[in-house]
């Protein structure tokens, strides 16, 4: 299952990103790269989303670490050049872009979830996943323009994510 979803946005981002101007995104990329990996060591004994291999996924991505290493490391650097070298120049155009991102990412999520190849836990569910996309692609956004109000607002936002959920500190 998740092995089809990194083959659609190879697909996608060879045929639609802005690839000439890669370098300029790259600092954003390993912003949300290494948003992901904060992920995973930060929530290790208690995370809200977990991936499991379903079919031909038991090859290439055997368990969660090695998914979650193919959407950080192959999914996004195809994603950003499309996201981010197709953004809309005025506001309320980027915000339907983010609004579709987020969408298309959540769509994806609900897709795995019936197929079970990815779990909730913790109280998390697509509704959850729908607003921290809203909030992942908009932080993209402000971290191309602004890197340091990136950072602050999406620490903030674990912050925020750790209280409400109730996740205990590592």
């Amino acid at each position: 299952m998740q092995s089809s979803f990194v083959l659609f946005f190879i697909i996608l981002g060879l045929l639609f990103g802005k690839w000439r101007r890669y370098q300029e995104y790259y600092p954003t990329l390993l912003f949300w790269i290494t948003g992901n990996l904060l992920y995973e060591v930060l929530l290790f004994h208690h995370r809200v989303w977990v991936f499991h291999p379903v079919g031909i996924d038991h090859l290439f991505l055997p368990d969660h670490l090695m998914v979650s290493l193919g959407i950080t490391l192959i999914i996004y650097p195809f994603v950003i050049p499309v996201f981010l070298g197709r953004l809309p120049l005025h506001v309320s155009g980027r915000l339907w872009w983010i609004l579709l991102w987020a969408l298309l990412f959540t769509v994806i999520e609900f897709i795995a979830y019936v197929n079970h190849s990815i779990t909730h836990h913790y109280g998390w569910s697509l509704l959850c996943s729908f607003l921290f996309n809203v909030v992942t692609f908009s932080l993209l956004i402000i971290h191309q323009k602004t890197a340091l109000a990136a950072w602050i607002l999406s620490g903030s936002f674990i912050a925020f994510l750790f209280i409400f959920f109730d996740i205990p500190m590592p």
